[in-house]
């Protein structure tokens, strides 16, 4: 009987795709079984995009990707692929009535570049600026023990729902967005 689980959880399509070129330039792509935070935060990192949920003509292109595996660490393992298929899978998501959600990274600051200077990434410039994914800080529910890095897990217009980023199994916040602290950036 567990064997025939096992064969539907196969056949299952994936949930969220992983892809595009990497920091030296490289593509790469992987499929996960399921929408995970830590994937997305992961793909951000190596300035990959993340698409969850898919459209059907992404997830037929989105399953020729590999396996991906996600580490206890937090590390996500994201292999290499053909530049082909990094292009299709743009190509169908720049299609008219594509209704994918992507996920993608912060784009480099070419002015911090150009002075010698980076800004960090995932760092909102206002309030107004918050999106999913970002860190910003949060205070305790009790003052005494006071702020704490938080990553942005939804936003409904000005409320924020949070997680904490260095202890994500204890809970979330939900907060406004004249409620946080956001953290320097660098220059712009």
């Amino acid at each position: 009987m567990g064997k025939q689980q096992d064969k539907k959880t196969a056949n299952a399509p994936d949930k969220l795709f992983v892809f595009g070129l990497d920091e030296d330039g490289k593509p790469r792509g992987a499929r996960f079984p399921e929408f995970n935070e830590k994937v997305v935060s992961a793909a951000a990192q190596m300035k990959l995009a993340s698409v969850h949920p898919a459209s059907p003509a992404v997830t037929e292109i989105g399953m020729k990707l590999p396996v991906g595996r996600l580490y206890a660490s937090g590390k996500a393992f994201v292999p290499p692929i053909r530049r082909d298929l990094v292009g299709k899978l743009k190509a169908a998501l720049e299609t008219a009535g594509d209704e994918s959600h992507v996920h993608q990274p912060a784009p480099p600051p070419e002015k911090a570049k150009a002075a010698g200077t980076v800004a960090a990434a995932g760092l909102p410039r206002t309030w107004e600026s918050i999106a999913v994914g970002q860190l910003v800080l949060v205070e305790d529910d009790d003052p005494e023990f006071g702020w704490w890095p938080c990553l942005v897990t939804k936003r409904d217009d000005q409320v924020l729902t949070l997680r904490l980023r260095d202890y994500p199994d204890k809970g979330t916040y939900v907060r406004h967005i004249a409620q946080v602290g956001l953290i320097n950036p660098g220059p712009e």
